[in-house]
């Protein structure tokens, strides 16, 4: 059996990279190790404002609000774990009133809303608004995006 090593840098081509080797004649696996290093202050920091905004309970703000559904905190998780530390720095995470995450990028007229199986985004580049509603939720594609939005 050999073996082949692949060392990438955007994580977020991952999945894509995995569908090509797997479409190779010959090939039985694809495995992807997870690192195992310690995680960026940048990213501690992230995850520990998720895990904050997970412990909101019913009626947080005092006007009915509700809680952050699980799957939301998960799809944020996927967002944080393939990250780069350029990408999560650049964004806040709030609480929306309807059990979602909105996601506000810094110093940009720019923010996401992360759903259990959707997502939506608003921003403003170059004078163009750019928006879209219920898109089918890929922490691929909010990756993608947040850089579009940075670059």
């Amino acid at each position: 059996m050999a073996e082949l090593l692949v060392s990438i840098d955007d994580v977020t081509m991952i999945p894509r990279l995995r569908r090509v080797i797997r479409s190779l004649y010959g090939v039985n696996k694809v495995s992807v190790p997870r690192r195992r290093g310690v995680r960026s202050v940048t990213y501690r920091h992230q995850l520990a404002r998720l895990n904050e905004l997970a412990k909101l309970e019913k009626d947080w703000d005092e006007d009915g609000a509700s809680p952050i559904e699980s799957q939301v905190v998960a799809n944020i998780r996927q967002i944080l774990d393939l990250s780069t530390d350029a990408v999560l720095s650049s964004w806040v995470l709030f609480p929306d009133i309807n059990g979602t995450l909105l996601i506000k990028i810094k110093s940009k007229q720019a923010s996401i809303s992360i759903g259990s199986s959707e997502f939506s985004y608003a921003y403003t580049k170059d004078g163009e608004s750019r928006r879209a509603s219920h898109k089918p939720f890929s922490a691929n594609a909010v990756i993608r995006l947040i850089n579009e939005i940075n670059a």
